[in-house]
């Protein structure tokens, strides 16, 4: 990221293509839901992209940066929000030294794919407030109504239309061939990407099937229940009974903010009055020659801990306690699905331990993620070598900055010895003006005894 903000210059030729098809519904989405995230200058920014004239060819950014009154630096802060909310992919190709860039507009998702992802429906929350979001809510997804009596009599295709059964079986060159050609479904970045899944769905539906709970409702909450299993290392018993707190007995409505919270409290009050042991550590059998026996054995507890259980012991372990936004940061960076858990728990250890820091930053915390995600850390053993790195930049720690700093404010000029200066000002008097200087004190010594006498 840092050499993609170095090779952008006004000069620096770019083209924009399109990954998507965009409906006047993409507009309205991008305007009422991606707006208050984003804000206006990259809302601006993608709507200038994508109405900008031939721009599927290469221009120079000079001529973005004039239809859109802003400089490299609000560009570029504007462009890294789209990114980092699906809107764009930015690519970057340098051939003979000259450096060009590829921007990829992605279309908006659906309001109902928006309100499900985790990740902007609860940074829409924050920005817009609870009132404002229950409204975009109703204006952005349609509900159907049906009243007493009605009855469907909906012909299906069969019904309508005559299709030769064998063509079904065997389809004909030009449709195979061209479904071949067929961009996929899930070519769009995904904010949360699937992992390989150990939660096993089909035990929790058999434990909810006797219960009052919509389990064909829960469905849209994948993801929310994989991001809460593996952030907190949730057995599926234990999963069907937060679902249960989280659901209202009246309407039978699964609330996920509510489920949210009611783990992060069942987490805080279970380690608040017990212990959190540490797993202890054993080396591998493969052990990396690279790697000493101390991070060997780190490598080896990173791996067997769910993110908020190691996160928990490391803050036990310092005296401390684990804070909810902490909590926060954990669940939205798994969430993401980025890293594995090993490789996040790695990233916690070393702004804890490593730099010795009382709790979680979340900017900080996404600085190093960002960089670790571009430099594809997607091993414990590649995560230890990027902390390697960053132990061993040429920059000085917060706290020798703050030593040097201490040094001189408690040191000023006064308190400083002036021994060099007697001698310095001696040095530069002439064998004269020493001469001349001794007759000056001999007179006045001659006046002041004649007062006396006088």
């Amino acid at each position: 990221m840092e050499n993609s903000w170095h090779q952008l210059k006004p000069r620096t030729g770019f083209l924009v293509r399109l990954a998507d098809r965009l409906t006047d519904q993409s507009w309205q989405t991008l305007t009422q839901l991606y707006q208050p995230i984003v804000g206006p200058s990259a809302a601006g920014l993608y709507s200038a992209l994508f109405w900008l004239p031939n721009r599927g060819e290469y221009q120079r950014h000079a001529t973005l940066l004039g239809l859109l009154g802003m400089d490299l630096a609000h560009f570029y802060e504007a462009r890294l929000r789209l990114e980092a909310t699906g809107l764009l992919t930015t690519k970057v190709k340098t051939e003979a030294e000259l450096t060009s860039f590829v921007y990829e507009l992605q279309a908006p998702l659906t309001p109902v794919a928006f309100f499900r992802d985790d990740l902007l429906s609860v940074q829409l929350l924050g920005v817009v407030g609870e009132e404002a979001y229950r409204t975009l809510v109703a204006v952005n997804t349609v509900t159907p109504h049906e009243t007493p009596g009605e009855q469907n009599i909906t012909k299906n295709f069969l019904d309508v239309f005559h299709v030769d059964g064998q063509e079904l079986q065997r389809l004909p060159a030009a449709i195979t061939a061209t479904r071949e050609e067929l961009p996929s479904e899930n070519a769009a970045p995904a904010l949360t990407p699937t992992t390989q899944e150990d939660f096993d769905f089909k035990l929790l539906g058999e434990i909810l099937e006797h219960s009052f709970i919509d389990t064909k409702a829960l469905r849209s909450y994948r993801q929310l229940l994989l991001t809460e299993h593996a952030t907190y290392n949730l057995d599926e018993v234990t999963m069907a009974r937060y679902v249960g707190e989280a659901t209202d007995l009246a309407t039978n409505q699964f609330d996920p903010e509510q489920f949210k919270r009611v783990i992060a409290q069942h987490f805080s009050q279970q380690h608040r009055s017990q212990p959190v042991e540490t797993p202890t550590a054993t080396a591998p059998a493969t052990a990396d020659t690279d790697l000493n026996a101390a991070e060997q054995a780190l490598i080896t507890v990173a791996s067997k801990s769910a993110p908020a259980l190691f996160l928990q012991g490391i803050k036990k372990k310092s005296g401390g306690f684990l804070t909810d936004g902490e909590q926060r940061i954990v669940r939205d960076l798994v969430s993401r699905q980025l890293f594995p858990n090993s490789v996040l728990n790695l990233m916690i250890y070393h702004l804890l331990v490593d730099e010795d820091r009382p709790t979680l930053n979340k900017n900080l915390m996404d600085t190093i993620a960002n960089d670790w995600s571009k430099s594809k850390v997607t091993t414990p053993q590649l995560a230890i070598k990027k902390i390697r790195e960053r132990q061993q930049a040429p920059q000085p720690s917060r706290r020798s900055r703050n030593r040097q700093t201490t040094v001189k404010e408690t040191l000023p000029d006064w308190a400083k010895k002036p021994t060099a200066k007697p001698a310095a000002t001696q040095a530069k008097l002439s064998d004269k003006q020493q001469q001349q200087l001794q007759a000056r004190i001999a007179k006045l010594q001659e006046h002041s005894n004649h007062g006396k006498e006088d």
